[in-house]
């Protein structure tokens, strides 16, 4: 299992590009705005401690929804946002031009990168975030590698995603994951087929237990991963 539902990497892609200009609305829709409640909590766990001016990765940034937000939070900080989808990263400048008091260029940098060779130094960062990316990646135990070297020795790494449940849960997996979920993206984005990856990407992940698993094998040595409200629909796990 690579972690990934799309055949290839280039696959995933195309696909968060054909979305780009509506996944902002597609997300409020969907979550009904808990997503932002998510980022919050999780980027409060990341920056505890980091200082005032934190050197700082948003992997899988997107359209920059986690890197507005930890500029909000500790605005001297450096924040490299990387996503190998290009249209997403370009949505997401383009919010930041339109935000009078966004983020100066020299604090939010944007890389189009892919998570499994970046293009970042040994250490580069002092601490990384990552929100629903790394069920789309290819090759997991490699990309948790690179995330491991490029965050120093004592950095921290936040990290939000839909795992796989331990078991079905029948109202979520069985109605609104598989049903209602992909016609309310279709119904925002046009795009039918991208949302109906997402319940088939979270069933063939991994589960919470086995990606700390996979963290420690990577190299981090302290890892603690949570449920989050309502019901344990999102997890976040935080490690160094």
């Amino acid at each position: 299992m690579t972690g990934s539902a799309a055949q290839t990497g280039a696959d995933v892609r195309v696909m968060f590009d054909r979305i780009a200009d509506r996944y902002d609305a597609a997300n409020r829709v969907m979550s009904v705005g808990v997503d932002t409640l998510w980022r919050r909590k999780a980027i409060g766990r990341l920056l505890a401690g980091l200082g005032p001016e934190p050197r700082i990765l948003d992997l899988g940034a997107g359209t920059l929804d986690g890197a507005i937000a930890i500029h909000r939070r500790a605005p001297d900080a450096r924040i490299a946002a990387a996503d190998f989808a290009s249209k997403m990263l370009r949505v997401g400048r383009a919010k930041l031009a339109r935000d009078p008091s966004g983020a100066p260029p020299r604090l939010i940098a944007t890389h189009a990168a892919d998570a499994h060779r970046l293009p970042y130094r040994t250490a580069a960062f002092d601490g990384a975030f990552s929100a629903f990316c790394v069920r789309n990646l290819a090759d997991l135990p490699v990309a948790l590698r690179e995330l491991r070297r490029v965050v120093r020795p004592g950095g921290t790494v936040a990290i939000l995603e839909f795992f796989r449940p331990k078991r079905r849960r029948m109202l979520f997996d069985g109605v609104y994951n598989s049903r209602v979920l992909p016609l309310l993206g279709w119904a925002v984005t046009g795009d039918r087929d991208a949302y109906r990856y997402l319940p088939e990407s979270i069933a063939r992940f991994r589960s919470l237990t086995e990606f700390e698993a996979l963290l420690r094998d990577a190299g981090f040595a302290a890892i603690h991963g949570q449920d989050l409200f309502p019901a344990g629909i999102a997890s976040l796990v935080v490690a160094s």
